[in-house]
């Protein structure tokens, strides 16, 4: 079984701030790193510091040298990384405050991935083995349509939450991974009442594994009749950017390896709970070790 991450690859332009900028406001930032980052790139570092072997499928422009490298350091194979040199590598605007963020994503290459791409990725790719994607790339129904057709394992992480995954195959997707808003999103309730969101989600997604994560308030398990709640581990959070991302990998990694649910939930919290604590992406995701 061979895992494939196909997803976004990001510069991080990472901004401390006193408050959130608002409306007409213009204020200096209290520091200011350039990371790397993207979905993609995070949740493909954090399968493989979660002890998976790992390729990375996706899309560069002409400045994303860096990024290769970036993920090759990790040991991320990156065969199946194409170069783009007549477009700019996707980048994101970031505001962190208080342990919050604010983000502001340019997709870049990440929107020019079309079906050539993914025909020519797919065919090293066999029944049994797992796609992870995220609503970060273009063309995402051809995928998906294409990965089921090889009888692939497809683990959907909706985020960011918009339209366009209404207009993706979702019939197709094996495991739906999730925050609150993402799950309230796919049923289309506007309340952020939980017991609600799970009614909602049982019913629209019976047959379907839902991971969904709630923050401080732990994550759960939802399929068929089934429901796991997992408490999360309690710190004090200074940046939640890639908390959601080191939470997809470090589940499918120990869900993949024995498919134990509640220790799956356990390891995905601890691990994010460990990333929330550093500043910066893919950098604060922990390694397997750390978790002993």
């Amino acid at each position: 079984m061979k895992v494939l991450s196909f997803g976004s690859l990001n510069y991080d332009h990472v901004y401390e701030m006193d408050h959130f900028t608002e409306p007409k406001e213009t204020q200096s930032s209290l520091s200011y790193t350039k990371n790397y980052g993207g979905k993609g790139l995070n949740q493909s570092i954090a399968l493989v510091k979660a002890g998976l072997d790992v390729y990375h499928a996706g899309r560069v422009g002409n400045d994303g040298q860096e990024l290769i490298d970036y993920l090759n350091q990790y040991h991320v194979n990156t065969d199946y990384l194409f170069k783009d040199d007549n477009s700019a590598t996707g980048h994101a605007i970031i505001e962190i405050c208080k342990g919050q963020n604010r983000i502001i994503l340019h997709g870049g290459a990440n929107q020019l991935i079309d079906e050539k791409q993914i025909d020519d990725v797919l065919s090293h790719f066999e029944k049994g083995d797992v796609l992870l994607i995220q609503n970060e790339i273009s063309c995402l129904s051809y995928l998906i349509n294409s990965a089921h057709d090889k009888e692939m394992i497809i683990v959907f992480n909706s985020a960011p939450m918009n339209e366009k995954v209404f207009t993706y195959p979702l019939d197709k997707i094996d495991i739906f991974i999730v925050n609150e808003i993402e799950a309230a999103g796919l049923i289309k309730y506007d309340g952020n009442d939980i017991d609600e969101i799970i009614k909602g989600i049982k019913e629209e997604f019976f047959d379907k594994m839902i991971i969904m994560t709630i923050g401080e308030k732990g994550s759960y398990y939802l399929y068929k009749d089934g429901l796991i709640h997992q408490d999360a581990y309690k710190v004090e959070a200074v940046d939640t950017t890639a908390a959601g991302d080191t939470f997809t990998g470090f589940f499918i990694a120990s869900y993949l390896k024995d498919k134990d649910i509640k220790k799956a939930l356990d390891l995905a919290s601890k691990a994010s709970s460990i990333t929330v604590q550093g500043v910066g992406a893919a950098r604060s995701i922990p390694d397997i070790k750390d978790l002993s």
